[in-house]
């Protein structure tokens, strides 16, 4: 029996169960890349475009953008021009290669900082883009 997945039904798992599980369910990255037609790591980041924003109630003062809450994808800290990405849904796939798209040295940073700009109006040094990791607290700021 052949089960088919349509495209909208693969951005709604991915949105609420993240990128692993659905490298999963597509049987890996190079099926990953195929099903969401990604060619460079922009093409990547680009299926995160449209992650909502919150206000945190931190003292930092925290702009946090997810799909859904308790999952902080990017956490731009305001008070200190600071961002957390996060390491499972975004960072680690470009830092560690995962796409097989060949990175060079810094471009993971480079590229994300591109898109943070262009997309979420997040203008930061690429010095102060770090990889959050699940076990921060800013992984889970409400």
């Amino acid at each position: 029996m052949k089960i088919v997945i349509t495209e909208n039904r693969l951005e709604k798992v991915l949105k609420q169960s993240g990128v692993e599980k659905t490298v999963k369910i597509l049987g890996g990255w190079k099926n990953f890349r195929k099903v969401f037609k990604i060619e460079s790591p922009m093409d990547f980041l680009h299926l995160f475009d449209d992650l909502e924003e919150v206000q945190s109630t931190d003292i930092f003062k925290f702009r946090l953008y997810r799909y859904k809450s308790g999952t902080n994808i990017i956490a731009y800290n305001t008070t200190e021009n600071r961002v957390g990405i996060s390491d499972n849904e975004i960072y680690s796939v470009l830092d560690d290669d995962l796409l097989g798209l060949s990175p060079v040295v810094n471009y993971s940073k480079r590229i994300i900082q591109t898109w943070l700009k262009e997309v979420y109006n997040i203008d930061v040094e690429i010095n102060r883009i770090h990889p959050m990791y699940p076990w921060d607290g800013i992984s889970r700021l409400e």
